[in-house]
């Protein structure tokens, strides 16, 4: 294949030139890859997951990590040296209980940084209180999941805490709900926006008029196996607006690492791509 259509199948083109192809039929198979696989392609890089996770899901699917150990112990496999972590109960439970279990359950954790679920002011939750909190508890980005906890995501709903946002370049995490990326960076353009766990298929005609109008959107890589999409990404906005992320534990850690490390992209990006990226973001954070 010559010329990436953006959004064909990731299926397609599963032979020899196909860069994808063996993290996806490793993850298709929830099969645990051997991190060897990975580092042998690159054994320079300095993984930093932006987007794993622990806690007992209602509805268990692909790995189960319980606990930080269960998480570290992944880390560990795959050869990633740290984690933003979430705590599966800021998503199925609620976001206080998800906060301060997460909080308490990697006390003494040093590779898992720690990431806070968000939830409108008008459920008292006041900005200054919050960020103070933030500060003083060692939190450096945050989470919305506004279709789970049913806000709107928007300056009329955060307009308070989305300024400091931006002025203190704190990283926002959100799945890819393309409609509410849109309205919010149209409201802060220079929010640190990280949107994670996009499709398989390809949102590529969805996010890249996005990342040409604002600067401060980033991607994860959790499940960005469009055939050669990678390289056509860096190709024609270079490597710094993508971050590795996992997923885990709904997909396999080692499927993005796979994905990353066989991409037709030079060294210099993989390396910015796997935890360059990330660290210099949370480099760039002021409470």
């Amino acid at each position: 294949m010559d010329q990436l259509e953006i959004g064909d199948s990731p299926r397609q083109g599963w032979g020899p030139l196909s860069e994808d192809a063996p993290a996806l039929a490793c993850a298709r198979a929830g099969g645990r890859i051997v991190p060897g696989e990975a580092a042998a392609a690159a054994p320079q890089l300095d993984w930093f997951d932006c987007n794993c996770g622990f806690g007992v899901p209602a509805k268990p699917f692909g790995s189960v990590f319980a606990s930080p150990a269960d998480l570290l112990d992944e880390l560990d496999f795959c050869g990633v040296g740290e984690g933003l972590v979430f705590h599966l109960a800021q998503q199925h439970e609620s976001p206080q209980t998800g906060n301060e279990l997460l909080l308490a359950e990697t006390a003494g954790q040093p590779r898992l940084h720690p990431t806070w679920a968000i939830l409108p002011p008008q459920t008292e939750w006041k900005a200054g209180e919050f960020l103070e909190q933030m500060k003083r508890r060692g939190v450096g980005a945050l989470r919305a999941y506004p279709e789970e906890d049913r806000y709107r995501l928007d300056g009329v709903t955060f307009g308070s805490l989305l300024e400091e946002l931006v002025g203190r370049r704190i990283p926002l995490l959100l799945g890819p709900q393309w409609q509410t990326v849109g309205e919010v960076l149209r409201d802060f353009p220079d929010l640190t926006l990280v949107v994670v766990n996009h499709s398989d298929w390809g949102d590529d005609r969805l996010f890249r008029p996005l990342i040409e109008r604002y600067t401060r959107l980033y991607l994860d890589t959790s499940n960005y196996q469009l055939e050669r999409g990678l390289a056509d990404f860096v190709r024609r906005y270079g490597a710094e607006r993508l971050l590795y992320g996992s997923g885990s534990p709904n997909l396999q850690m080692g499927a993005a690492m796979l994905t990353l490390a066989h991409a037709d992209i030079p060294d210099e990006a993989k390396a910015a791509i796997a935890g360059g990226n990330l660290r210099r973001l949370l480099s760039e954070v002021h409470l």
